[in-house]
């Protein structure tokens, strides 16, 4: 299945997500939207989802918006408290908490993020949950982070096919196909959020 040999290409060679010896075989199309389209898969270590599709910027462009962590409550509604614990030129370890409807339980994570440029242009991003932080205010703590977010230019650098591979167990007292679903609507609304963040009318906001 092209999708399978997909992401295992994504997660050869990288720091981080190369640990995920586990990554699932038994993938599923779970949705398309707009051109997205996304598969959902499940493990003994935590749900996955992967989403691929086109974003009308450039991969730094992109890249610049989802690595400026303090401003991702204004893309994220239930995303209230960010916290950008250390960062230099290639890393940075950042803090979430969302803001759950009742009678949801806040959830947190904290997660070092790596990146660089490849010769092509691609810039890929990584993502690993931190275990060990005390929970804030009754948050439940989403547990198993694993991200990998690859932007790879097209039409000469001026589009982006954006790549998002996602696990995580949103934990608590969740059944189980709340925890799947989350896992595949996770990469779908960050890449909708990204095409809308970008659009030509707010870019330069």
């Amino acid at each position: 299945m092209l999708v399978m040999a997909v992401v295992a290409a994504l997660l050869v060679g990288a720091p981080g997500v190369a640990r995920a010896t586990d990554a699932p075989a038994n993938w599923k199309v779970a949705k398309e939207v707009d051109g997205i389209t996304v598969w959902s898969a499940e493990t003994r270590t935590g749900y996955w989802g992967y989403a691929r599709g086109r974003v009308d910027a450039t991969p730094a462009a992109i890249f610049h918006r989802i690595s400026n962590f303090e401003e991702l409550p204004r893309m994220f509604p239930t995303l209230d408290r960010v916290e950008v614990r250390r960062r230099d030129e290639s890393s940075a370890l950042v803090w979430f908490h969302y803001d759950l409807p009742w009678p949801l339980s806040d959830r947190e994570y904290s997660a070092e993020h790596r990146w660089w440029t490849e010769p092509s242009g691609t810039i890929v991003l990584d993502v690993e949950g931190v275990d060990g932080e005390r929970p804030h205010d009754g948050a439940v703590e989403v547990e198993r982070v694993l991200t990998r977010i690859v932007m790879a230019p097209l039409d000469g650098g001026m589009a982006s096919e954006v790549e998002y591979l996602f696990r995580a167990d949103m934990a608590g007292m969740l059944p189980r196909a709340v925890r799947s679903q989350t896992a595949w609507k996770i990469p779908l609304n960050v890449m909708l959020s990204m095409r809308r963040s970008l659009a030509p009318h707010l870019a330069a906001r």
